[in-house]
């Protein structure tokens, strides 16, 4: 959607004048979420909705690239960033150009106290966790990628990705089984699938699609705790940046 991109600066920051409201004022969570979408709304004449992440929302509607699923159309607050479709990944909301790798990583951990990591599948063990993985049980190279993790003991979490891929409606299936890890690591590795979810279970589809479209929906992409993302990451890069980390004592 190429109008996500449109708004000259002059314009955004006329509307931002106009909206902003007196220092003096404090408004409720909820107040704001109102005024950050009828401000989004009047930016870029779409619909949008809140998303489980504060100041993020999404246009309310499907925009597709092809026949598969993509990932929503994430805006941030007064049109700040966006995350286009899982197309570009993260790009500036005033001219559609996109942020550096650093850059991405910086905005997605706007959010790093929101992200549920218990939520999350654990992988290698219960040591500090530096880095988040979106991966799909049905990738080519999720599965060489998780394979080589693996052999090498990593210790990460993955976020099951939900966009362009034939597993989404299984994720529930997964997440919801007794040992969520040993269930990810039989699908990835041999396509086995558990029994179906019961009805109560209490999967997040919003959460899980909003946080895949951060991450750019389509590829294997790995965060890490400093801030780096990389998309289809190469093993011994990761290997290199986790013991890097490690020698920091950074984490999540």
């Amino acid at each position: 959607m190429r109008q996500i991109a449109v708004l000259t600066l002059a314009g955004l920051c006329a509307m931002l004048t106009a909206t902003a409201p007196a220092a003096a004022e404090t408004a409720s969570p909820a107040a704001t979420q109102r005024a950050d979408i009828e401000t989004l709304q009047r930016l870029y004449n779409e619909r949008f909705v809140a998303t489980p992440f504060a100041g993020l929302y999404q246009i309310d509607r499907p925009i597709p690239y092809s026949p598969r699923e993509t990932a929503p159309i994430l805006v941030t607050r007064d049109g700040e960033y966006s995350f286009n479709n899982g197309k570009l990944g993260a790009q500036h909301g005033d001219t559609g150009a996109p942020l550096s790798g650093s850059e991405w990583g910086a905005l997605v951990l706007r959010w790093r106290d929101q992200i549920r990591y218990s939520d999350l599948i654990q992988r290698g063990g219960n040591g500090p966790l530096r880095m988040l993985l979106l991966s799909a049980y049905d990738c080519p190279f999720s599965k060489k990628l998780e394979a080589a993790l693996a052999a090498a003991g990593t210790r990460y979490a993955i976020i099951p990705s939900t966009i362009g891929t034939a597993n989404k409606p299984f994720l529930p299936d997964i997440w919801c089984s007794p040992d969520r890890a040993a269930t990810w690591r039989r699908a990835i590795s041999t396509g086995a699938l558990p029994p179906r979810a019961s009805r109560s279970c209490r999967y997040d589809r919003r959460y899980f699609e909003t946080l895949s479209g951060m991450f750019g929906g389509s590829k294997p992409t790995a965060l890490f705790a400093d801030g780096t993302i990389v998309a289809s990451p190469n093993p011994a890069f990761v290997k290199q940046k986790l013991a890097t980390l490690s020698r920091q004592g950074i984490a999540f």
